[in-house]
């Protein structure tokens, strides 16, 4: 009975990760606003009002508002502008909103394109990523995929014969290979989570490269 319950997770965990490449595909695919916490989610339909309507003075200074209350006034208001309009809602409003905590102002040394920086812990420091390294994320969930469905196929061959390599002797146990898919799955799960976080960050330097982010 548990041998049979510990294939039944390997095959479940095999599901897992066919479904993970496609929820990475769409998550690149779709962005949208429902990816965004309820707060945030309001704050951005907001801004996105406000910046509908500010095409008279009145509408002008109704984003400007609320874009100082939600941003602070450190932030530069026409990079908010391009980002809440309707072309950059997707690319830059919403890793805007996700990654607004995580910026701080450059000093006047390190005004210009390089001089954000990305606070990821208390005393942890970078400037923003240059680098967009979503491909390299796609291709690795892609070939962890590749190894879940490997894993799971020698869970099947072991049934009838054994492997005498010593190194992979592991793989004569039902329940090894089990946690190595799921380990798998959890490192997908982790590589979806930075690739989200590394993202909001890469676009919003490609918005700081159009207008600075700050004052």
């Amino acid at each position: 009975m548990i041998t049979v319950l510990i294939f039944l997770m390997i095959f479940v965990g095999v599901t897992v990760a066919w479904y993970q490449i496609y929820q990475m595909h769409f998550n690149i695919n779709t962005p949208n606003g429902a990816k965004l916490s309820g707060n945030k989610s309001r704050q951005l339909d907001t801004l996105t009002a406000a910046q509908e309507t500010s095409l008279d003075e009145a509408g002008a200074s109704r984003f400007e508002e609320a874009a100082t209350r939600i941003f602070g006034r450190g932030f530069n208001i026409a990079a908010l502008r391009i980002a809440f309009s309707q072309e950059g809602r997707e690319a830059y409003g919403l890793p805007l909103l996700r990654c607004q905590r995580k910026l701080t102002r450059p000093s006047s040394h390190q005004a210009g394109e390089g001089g954000v920086r990305v606070r990821h812990l208390r005393l942890f420091k970078t400037r923003l990523p240059s680098i967009n390294v979503r491909n390299a994320f796609i291709l690795a969930v892609i070939a962890n995929c590749g190894l879940v469905q490997l894993l799971a196929a020698m869970s099947v061959y072991t049934i009838h014969y054994s492997v005498d390599v010593s190194a992979l002797a592991w793989v004569n146990q039902p329940v090894m290979i089990l946690s190595a898919i799921w380990g798998v799955v959890v490192l997908n799960i982790l590589i979806f989570k930075l690739d989200t976080y590394l993202h909001d960050l890469y676009q919003a330097r490609q918005l700081n490269q159009l207008t600075p982010l700050f004052n």
